[in-house]
Order: structure tokens, then C-alpha cells, then sequence
């Protein structure tokens, strides 16, 4: 039996939308790049990289799918750095932000970010931004968990007032990881499912922010599409919660 592969299709898209972003040349910038993915998404039925909530701005978070895959996996920002700097430049200014906290920087990473931030602020929404092109580098395999799991860590002496930001993005991360196990044919029973789930807060730091399986089931159907007789084989939920429909927020 072959293994399952996740991100094949989204990893495929993703060069097929930066080759033609590079043929649009100057006449693409980060809007129409937004728009672009999200029209190819929905004419394709995938879904963003995404927990419970579908906020507005989703499409422009998921541009740092095409940041990770076009920077990491095909070089793009060295061979284009006008064009990449001109589409992704939000996502290169998250990663200075992480490089920062990791040389212990704090200071000079909050006031970066305080600059990249709408509001002028930093609040859970921009450093929800900045942890997802790490989270993106993380499934994709272009970083391992332990880097992952240091600037979890780092990110919360450097914004300890987004203490439950942080957390959430961790529950975040574990859930998706079960149903990325799920899909794959790793995660077949709960016992199973909830040693996994466990041993991987553990691994991250954080023993106590492991996240609900109605929260797990929600990214298996949405995001992996997986059936609703597996979800109710491997996650401890109620039938009729199986499908909830997740909040805006």
C-alpha cells in the first residue's frame, strides 16, 4: 500500500500559481495574487490551511503556503527578488520577526512587528501570521518540530501578554497534525489517537494545551477530507457535532 501524500495537490498548485504570477510579471501584485489563489482554490475544491475559524483575510494567511513552497522548495526568492519581495513581503517581514526572537531579541521583534501589524498594534491576529509561516514550514517538512517547538517557546517570552494566543496556535498545530495522522493511515483507533496527542504537547512544551477532538474532527473534514465513518472511528465525538460548522471568529 502506498503512503498517502497530504500536500501533493496543494504543493502542485502552488508552483502552478507562482509560474503564472512570474509570467504576469509587474502586473501582479500581493491583491491580485490573493485573488488568484483563492479563485484556483475554490475551482479546485481545497480548502486554506485553516483550524475552526474562516476569517475573512484567509486567503491572504495562505499566502504563506506559496511563500514557504516558492522560497524553500524552488528558490524563487533568489531567482525573482523583486517580484517575490513584492508579493510575499508581509512573510518575509513574520520570518525577520522570528529571527529575532530566536537570537533573544525581544525588543527589536516586537517593534518589527508592531510595524507589520494593520492596527499598529501587536495583537493575536498578527502574531497568529507570524507563528503560521513557521506552522506552514513545519507540515510542509521544510523545518522540524523541534525549531518549531523553540520558537513556541521563545515567542512566549517575547509576547508573554498573547500567552493564549500562543496556546491556541499549539492546539492548533496538534490537531492538525492528528488529522494529517488520520489521513495518512498513521492515527486508525483513539486509544492511539490520544497517546499521539498527548506525546506531541509533550514534545512541544506544552502538556496541558492539547486541543478537543471536535476541534480535530472539524480539520479532517475540511481540510483532508476525510470520511465521516473514520473521524467517528478515531476521535471521541458526538454524532451530530461531527459536522459543526465553525465559527467566524
Amino acid at each position: 500500500m502506498s503512503e498517502r501524500k497530504p500536500y501533493k495537490r496543494r504543493i502542485q498548485l502552488a508552483i502552478n500559481l507562482l509560474s503564472e504570477m512570474i509570467k504576469r510579471g509587474e502586473l501582479i501584485d500581493r491583491s491580485k495574487a490573493v485573488e488568484l489563489l483563492r479563485k484556483t482554490y475554490e475551482r479546485y475544491k481545497l480548502k486554506p490551511l485553516k483550524g475552526k475559524a474562516t476569517p475573512q483575510d484567509i486567503y491572504d494567511k495562505e499566502m504563506s503556503s506559496l511563500y514557504v513552497i516558492g522560497k524553500y522548495g524552488l528558490g524563487l526568492h533568489e531567482e525573482y527578488p523583486g517580484l517575490f519581495n513584492k508579493i510575499f513581503y508581509l512573510e518575509r517581514i513574520y520570518e525577520e520577526v522570528i529571527d529575532r526572537i530566536l537570537q533573544g531579541d525581544y525588543e527589536s521583534a516586537r517593534n518589527i512587528l508592531k510595524g507589520a501589524s494593520p492596527s499598529g498594534v501587536i495583537d493575536s491576529n498578527t502574531l497568529a501570521r507570524m507563528l503560521r509561516v513557521e506552522f506552514t514550514k513545519a507540515v510542509l517538512g521544510f523545518t522540524d518540530e523541534e525549531r518549531f517547538s523553540r520558537i513556541l517557546k521563545e515567542t512566549m517570552k517575547a509576547f508573554p501578554e498573547e500567552e493564549k494566543t500562543i496556546r491556541n496556535y499549539v492546539r492548533f498545530y496538534i490537531a492538525f497534525k492528528i488529522a494529517e495522522g488520520i489521513y495518512r493511515g498513521e492515527i486508525r483507533n483513539r486509544a492511539y489517537k490520544e497517546a499521539y496527542k498527548r506525546a506531541l504537547a509533550l514534545r512541544l512544551g506544552f502538556p496541558q494545551s492539547t486541543p478537543s477532538d471536535e476541534y480535530v474532527a472539524i480539520i479532517a473534514k475540511e481540510v483532508f477530507n476525510i470520511p465521516d465513518k473514520i473521524i467517528e472511528k478515531t476521535l471521541s465525538i458526538k454524532k451530530e457535532e461531527k459536522t459543526e460548522t465553525p465559527s467566524s471568529s
